[in-house]
């Protein structure tokens, strides 16, 4: 898991010259902007905060992510290049923080990459050990590995990042010695001109990849789980989050944001072949609207299954294990983490929320039928 403090940092601020219409606002196969899509992946991945640098198309930028909570940095000098944009974003970032916010390293993200999601995200926070930094890795057109943004900087680096100006990048760091690399699938692939939005359009909007045995199976079972666990979260009344039914038992809104987990759950379970108990965990979502719940669902269930997408058989016969106090407490194949740690924990968990909602007289969905509420 993620053992120090990492905010993000997000490059929106560019004028898409070459494209033809800002990158920052193209929207995906669920209708949201990059931006959004991009900054709510860090979050997801474990960042304690995001920034978000604006620039050219400032205000619709801000408009697109005016229900997200980012910090906005508005860059008049954005014209100079991406460099000025990554100095612009650490200055606000450390004139943000306070001591007790102080953050171990910033992971700078792009909006034109649409092959980084979460579990790239993720995978990168949990190779940082809060002095070495990790870079994304991928092959070029030519066949020539290139080391990148995405990447984790840590502390000790930001104020030679606040020096950058023009087109210059952190590059010239990711090839000192003791830089960590994360392989990124299709790394290479941006979205610069027209003939790359037309192929990202064909290729990855509504792809049709062929499924395996095992994927086709998990993917069938958590479509069905997942749908009911949304029309549950769809009912949660917001006025009662601090109900509880026993002095020892979760208050409604606690049990609520767990529920929220498993699709994130499922997303480290493919990208990981160990989880350590003892570390630290990601930052909690903090949810308090009915509505956020549902949003926050919908994203990772849409991250998780396009995780879930990319895995083989062989992916999920894989050997994962969960650590705790230096012992294994677990080790099974992923399919069986998914099927009990993932798909029976998130059931146990909304059955919980029922026996809520009937406390509050709140009518429950059916599950694998009618409930006595629809009958």
């Amino acid at each position: 898991m993620i053992h120090h403090r990492v905010a993000g940092l997000v490059l929106a601020a560019g004028a898409s010259s070459r494209l033809g219409q800002p990158k920052q606002l193209l929207t995906d196969s669920s209708g949201r902007p990059a931006v959004v899509r991009i900054a709510r992946a860090l979050q997801l991945a474990g960042c304690s905060e995001v920034f978000v640098v604006t620039g050219a198309e400032s205000e619709r930028v801000m408009a697109a992510l005016q229900d997200d909570t980012v910090h906005l940095v508005s860059h008049d000098g954005w014209r100079a290049g991406m460099g000025s944009s990554i100095a612009a974003g650490v200055r606000a970032l450390q004139t943000h923080e306070t001591e007790t916010t102080m953050a171990d390293g910033v992971l700078i993200a792009p909006c034109d990459m649409p092959t980084v999601g979460v579990t790239h995200l993720h995978a990168l926070l949990r190779r940082f050990d809060g002095h070495e930094r990790v870079a994304s890795s991928y092959l070029d057109a030519t066949g020539d590995e290139v080391i990148g943004i995405p990447a984790v900087l840590p502390r000790r680096d930001f104020a030679w990042l606040q020096t950058l100006d023009g087109d210059r990048g952190a590059r010239p760091l990711f090839r000192e010695a003791g830089t960590r690399t994360v392989p990124l699938s299709q790394g290479a692939f941006d979205l610069d001109t027209p003939a790359d939005l037309d192929r990202w359009r064909q290729t990855h909007l509504n792809p049709v990849p062929p499924m395996s045995t095992l994927q086709h199976t998990a993917l069938m079972d958590l479509d069905q789980e997942f749908a009911s666990t949304r029309r549950m979260l769809e009912r949660l009344p917001e006025d009662r989050l601090e109900f509880t039914p026993h002095p020892k038992s979760w208050t409604l809104g606690t049990l609520a944001t767990h529920l929220l987990d498993p699709p994130l759950w499922a997303q480290i379970t493919c990208a990981s072949t160990e989880l350590n108990f003892d570390a630290p965990m990601p930052p909690k979502a903090t949810p308090t609207l009915a509505a956020d719940f549902v949003r926050i669902w919908d994203e990772r269930v849409a991250e998780c299954k396009a995780t879930l997408a990319r895995m083989t058989d062989d992916d999920l016969q894989v050997t994962w294990q969960a650590t705790a106090g230096g012992h294994v407490v677990m080790s099974m194949p992923r399919i069986a983490v998914l099927r009990s740690m993932v798909l029976n924990h998130m059931i146990h968990h909304r059955a919980q929320l029922s026996m809520y909602y009937r406390l509050l007289d709140v009518p429950l969905p059916g599950m694998y039928g009618p409930s006595a509420d629809e009958k």
